[in-house]
């Protein structure tokens, strides 16, 4: 109990979370799609429509290790594995890097009922997709399409804020790491692939060895 025109203080736990919800509205309204420069500030907001709208419209899905760690935990792994590319990609400055993608025959995720508009991996869905459309760069949380349908829609409660920062920012790490990894495992890989080639040619008949020479030198025909 405290004296008649003593100010109560809130307990440091309540204070705590208060700072943080804060400062997740605030990182997150400071990026593109959240903040008009002629309007106040809007808190991140959003509510999944299930309307499919990230899933049919993408070319890739960006992945990473932590992905398929996950999906061989759960048992999806053999379904996604034959949609799973390496993908070259190119900076603003021009420079190249290899990054590993869902990536289907057609427009949009392959993992995508598009009759029933489903996610077939619901449960086991990739970080990308968990976070999305909130994104993390290492320093600022921002809007990944500001068009996705339940995007300011409803009401966003504190802990639903929390934790698609927190998915947001597990996607980004996850990410990094496996950029730092992944061009060690490619080089591994093609290496390998290169040896078992060079054994195929060795192990093959002389004639069968020159015919299969033949066939490569000859150009392609024009299609």
């Amino acid at each position: 109990m405290t004296e008649k025109g003593e100010k109560k203080e809130e307990t440091p736990e309540i204070k705590s979370e208060n700072n943080k919800k804060d400062k997740i509205d605030q990182e997150t309204s400071s990026e593109k799609g959240i903040e008009d420069a002629d309007q106040p500030k809007k808190k991140y907001i959003f509510n999944c429509t299930k309307c499919g709208q990230c899933c049919e419209n993408r070319e890739t899905v960006p992945l990473s290790l932590a992905d398929i760690r996950s999906w061989s935990r759960s048992g999806v792994l053999n379904a996604v594995y034959p949609h799973i590319k390496f993908k070259t990609f190119q900076t603003d400055d021009k420079n190249q890097y290899i990054a590993l993608v869902l990536v289907g025959t057609e427009k949009g995720c392959p993992m995508f009922d598009q009759e029933n508009r489903l996610c077939n991996i619901y449960h086991s869905m990739p970080l990308e997709c968990k976070a999305f459309p909130l994104g993390f760069n290492g320093k600022n949380y921002y809007i990944k399409d500001a068009t996705v349908p339940g995007l300011g829609q409803g009401t966003m409660t504190k802990d639903r804020l929390i934790e698609d920062r927190d998915n947001a920012r597990e996607d980004f790490e996850a990410r990094l790491d496996t950029q730092i990894l992944l061009p060690l495992l490619y080089s591994a890989f093609m290496q390998n692939l290169v040896e078992q080639q060079q054994q195929i040619m060795e192990e093959m008949p002389q004639d069968k060895r020159e015919q299969l020479e033949e066939l490569l030198k000859k150009p392609k025909p024009d299609t």
